[in-house]
C-alpha cells in the first residue's frame, strides 16, 4: 500500500497552493485509493492555520478527516468504534511527537518561508501511515 508521504508533493507545492490540511486529506485519499470530489478538499480549506487562528493545525485535522473519511461505518463516528481508537490513537501520536497539535505551537518550531510547514505536514503524514495501518 502507498504512503500518505508519498503523496505530499503532489499537493503541497506552489501550483496547487493546497494549504496543509487540504494537502494532507488529499494526498491521504490518493494513497488508500478514496475518491473524493472536489468539493469536500475545498471543505478542508479552512481548517488550514490551525483553522486561521492558530488552534489544532491543518495538517492533524486533515488527517482526522482522512481517517474518518476511511474507516466511518454505519451512520457515523458514534457507531465506528475502529475510527475512533485510530482517531485517539493518532492525536496521542501527534502529542507525543511535537507537545502539541496546535498551530500556533508548531509553526514557531518548524516553519520557513521558503518551504512553509513541509517538515511538520511530512511528520504528520508518518504518523497517519502509522495509524493506518494498525488493526486493520
Amino acid at each position: 500500500m502507498a504512503k500518505v508521504v508519498d503523496y505530499l508533493d503532489k499537493y503541497y507545492n506552489n501550483e496547487t497552493n493546497y494549504n496543509c490540511a487540504e494537502a494532507v486529506f488529499s494526498a491521504a485519499m490518493d494513497a488508500w485509493g478514496v475518491e473524493m470530489p472536489p468539493e469536500t478538499v475545498k471543505a478542508m480549506a479552512g481548517f488550514g492555520g490551525g483553522m486561521g487562528c492558530g488552534n489544532i493545525c491543518g495538517a492533524v485535522t486533515g488527517g482526522s478527516a482522512a481517517l474518518s473519511c476511511k474507516f466511518v461505518e454505519g451512520a457515523g463516528g458514534h457507531t465506528s468504534p475502529l475510527l475512533m481508537k485510530k482517531v485517539r490513537t493518532y492525536m496521542k501520536l501527534v502529542q507525543k511527537e511535537f507537545g502539541s497539535e496546535d498551530c500556533i505551537r508548531l509553526k514557531p518550531q518548524f516553519f520557513r518561508p521558503e518551504i512553509r510547514c513541509r517538515q511538520t505536514i511530512e511528520q504528520v503524514a508518518g504518523i497517519l501511515d502509522q495509524v493506518y495501518e494498525m488493526d486493520r
